[in-house]
């Protein structure tokens, strides 16, 4: 089946084949900026885009006042594997693990590549603020009292509208706001799991996840995702056929950690697949609005004619990972998890929920989405060249088709805890690919956060990184 690839991977690999055809050495000077932006009627900013990736994986340098020469070294890019293992359901036991990953994390990483948000030249602060501002003086407004159980109802409306696009688009009545997207995942375990039942994850999967499965006594049975293409279908097929699972957890539009992203038709194959088996599907897009493709990518849910996909989301990675606002929309479940979010804190806060309401109704989100997703490649990009520039030989990763992070790789050897000890020594923060499995595969891997603002302090701690990896080979 068909990946969709992004415009300027495109016209990367467009400018990769020209090379190849024009039989150009080491030294040669590649095809000019303008050159391209002409035979392939694009953008500048594409052409630019595309060739930085070009940079990043080691075919071509730039030269001032020269442009982009051929690069001796050629591409060294590799792609991490993610190997077929025995599909058995485990126990999970990462809590204690991930606590103290985080919590060390914060108090020694002057650098921190290991939390999982935008960081505030991501987030439209300004705006934010003014819409707050506004539901703290309207006069004559119920903010300051508790609001209804399923959220504002302006919150709920606008939500609504982000998914107009939809083939199922969500009606306001069947969505519920949560104290995050965390939240709204826990109130669907509470309501359609019991202790002992097998939840399908992927592997490897957001330590969040594992660790909700280990307070509620659940066990994961761990699915290959593909570090480009996402959960493999036909693993979760042959999983089903060999076990009684009560539920899946999947991130179809944008996996935490790889950054990889399914297909339209695997999404709608995936659907189906569970809707007939009457599995549950709890799909966690906390992460969906950040995927860089050059067609929309769509949520499973937008698919969803089953009525059995609980769908979680949240403002956490987009706008203001502080003011802790998500939803669900859990189809069938709906009434159930309302009772259940009732009984646990009866609402979530009404203030900030109007001031999203506010921001979402200006109209600003989608030009601020197409902004930060634009400004997230270009900082993909230069990370994914520093890492391949300074990590050693054998190191893989690859292009994130979204998200914030880039899975790595480390060469075969090295111990992802150990390497993570030695860089919270220097003042780095990193996250050890251990925690995102429940039966700890990802030894050697790490995951690193890309969104913090791109300078010579980044690049140095980056450098440092690859040091720290060269010195334990």
């Amino acid at each position: 089946m068909s990946v969709k690839s992004f415009r300027y991977e495109q016209v990367a690999q467009k400018i990769e084949e020209n090379i190849n055809i024009l039989q150009l050495r080491p030294g040669d000077k590649a095809p000019s900026v303008r050159q391209v932006r002409r035979d392939l009627n694009v953008s500048l900013n594409t052409v630019f885009q595309a060739y930085s990736l070009l940079e990043a994986k080691g075919l071509i340098i730039s030269r001032p006042r020269s442009g982009y020469i051929i690069n001796s070294l050629g591409s060294s890019l590799k792609i991490p594997e993610t190997k077929s293992r025995p599909m058995l359901p485990a126990n999970v036991e990462i809590t204690a693990m991930a606590v103290a990953m985080m919590k060390n994390a914060k108090e020694n990483g002057i650098v921190n590549f290991s939390i999982l948000a935008p960081v505030n030249e991501f987030i439209p602060i300004t705006s934010l603020n003014k819409a707050v501002k506004a539901s703290l003086s309207e006069a004559g407004n119920d903010n300051f009292q508790y609001p209804l159980v399923d959220g504002h109802p302006n919150l709920l409306k606008q939500i609504s509208v982000l998914s107009l696009e939809w083939e199922k688009p969500l009606s306001p009545d069947t969505i519920l706001v949560t104290n995050g997207g965390m939240e709204a995942i826990n109130l669907c375990l509470d309501s359609i799991t019991s202790k002992g039942d097998i939840i399908a994850v992927e592997s490897p999967t957001y330590h969040g996840i594992l660790q909700s499965l280990e307070r509620r006594g659940l066990k994961a049975l761990e699915i290959k995702v593909d570090p480009q293409n996402g959960l493999c279908i036909d693993d979760l097929e042959l999983a089903l056929a060999n076990n009684k699972v009560a539920a899946c957890i999947f991130m179809p539009r944008c996996n935490n950690p790889t950054g990889s992203g399914m297909s339209e038709e695997n999404k709608i194959r995936l659907v189906e697949l569970l809707g007939r088996q009457n599995i549950p599907m709890i799909e966690d897009d906390c992460l969906g609005e950040l995927s860089f493709g050059i067609t929309k990518s769509y949520p499973a849910k937008a698919y969803d004619n089953y009525d059995n996909v609980l769908y979680c989301n949240s403002f956490s990675k987009t706008l203001a990972p502080g003011f802790r606002i998500g939803w669900v929309s859990a189809g069938k479940h709906h009434l159930n998890i309302e009772k259940l979010k009732f009984g646990s804190n009866i609402s979530t806060n009404g203030i900030l929920q109007d001031a999203i309401a506010k921001y979402l109704e200006s109209g600003f989100y989608n030009k601020h989405i197409r902004k930060m997703r634009n400004d997230l490649q270009g900082q993909m990009i230069k990370y994914i060249g520093t890492i391949n520039q300074y990590f050693p030989h054998g190191t893989k990763l690859a292009v994130p088709k979204g998200g914030l992070s880039i899975w790595i790789e480390l060469p075969a050897g090295l111990n992802a805890f150990e390497f993570q000890k030695k860089a919270l020594s220097q003042g780095i923060g990193i996250c050890p690919g251990h925690i995102f499995s429940s039966l700890e595969y990802y030894e050697n891997f790490i995951r690193l956060n890309y969104c913090p603002l791109w300078n010579n302090k980044i690049e140095i701690a980056i450098k440092n990184l690859g040091d720290i990896a060269a010195s334990n080979l």
